[in-house]
């Protein structure tokens, strides 16, 4: 994001929280459960103070209550948080102790097929051509292997779909959105123990120009739970979960502003073209 960009998004922000427009946006008036998205984490201190300060107004839930709660017709009991990691970064495995501290349970959404090429050369080039934030200086990014998702499933977290390499699906044909899903499905059940989040996958990129008609139609198919990275609250029986990205660099006001839903009418507008 842009220096300019940046600065007009946190003065809103700031603005919008002072004037309280979450309570004129949230027309549902539901009780918040909104989704999380980190990545690849550096800062684990940030990341440590950014849970406590979340823990005072939030109760963070399991995926497996999350999942419970979509398909239900019930209201959550007061706001809650799920947790979730994209792309699955090596650094990531570092977290555990730190969601032990706080008893969260969390969703690792992984690229299955850049799992099998973690040795292979080829590997830096697709990170490269399908990450954001990756260039020649941070070649080092190591991605999470099977041992390593399997610690995280003993800890009592659970591994998503992320799609196999990362390929922006929407570009994709339906033949080869084919195979790149089988193919992750398949090495997720050779490899791991079954999860219920097997049944979930998060859209790689997961921009509202990242996601088609063409590619929520296939996915709804092949899976229960589709993850985007649409900003906005979560309902029983949604068809595309929505969460938020969060920087732990960020102030905790923004982060605030961001919770209470202040910039959700950006993305709820953009989705008029996916679904009309």
């Amino acid at each position: 994001m842009s220096t300019i960009k940046n600065m007009i998004r946190n003065n809103y922000l700031n603005i919008s929280a002072k004037l309280g427009f979450s309570s004129f946006l949230n027309f549902k008036k539901k009780t918040p459960l909104r989704v999380l998205i980190f990545h690849d984490l550096k800062d684990l201190q940030r990341f440590s103070e950014l849970l406590k300060h979340l823990s005072k107004s939030w109760q963070f839930i399991t995926p497996n209550q999350f999942f419970e709660f979509l398909d239900s017709n019930q209201e959550i009991s007061k706001p809650s948080l799920l947790i979730t990691f994209d792309d699955g970064f090596k650094d990531n495995l570092n977290t555990i102790p730190i969601l032990d501290r706080f008893s969260i349970s969390a969703i690792f959404f992984v690229c299955p097929g850049l799992i099998e090429l973690q040795k292979a050369k080829l590997l830096f080039p697709i990170l490269a051509n399908n990450f954001y934030k990756i260039n020649s200086k941070n070649q080092d990014l190591i991605l999470l292997d099977w041992d390593d998702l399997r610690i995280l499933q003993n800890n009592g977290h659970s591994i998503g779909n992320h799609s196999s390499f990362h390929f922006q699906l929407n570009n994709l044909s339906s033949q080869c959105l084919k195979m790149d899903i089988d193919f992750s499905k398949s090495l997720l059940e050779k490899n791991l123990k079954f999860d219920k989040a097997f049944h979930s996958i998060a859209f790689p990129f997961g921009g509202i120009n990242h996601i088609n008609k063409k590619s929520l139609k296939y996915l709804t198919k092949e899976f229960k739970y589709i993850f985007s990275g649409l900003r906005g609250n979560n309902f029983n029986n949604s068809e595309l979960i929505f969460r938020d990205s969060i920087s732990c660099q960020e102030s905790f006001k923004i982060t605030n502003s961001i919770l209470k839903g202040n910039l959700d009418i950006f993305y709820q507008l953009k989705l008029i073209k996916l679904f009309f």
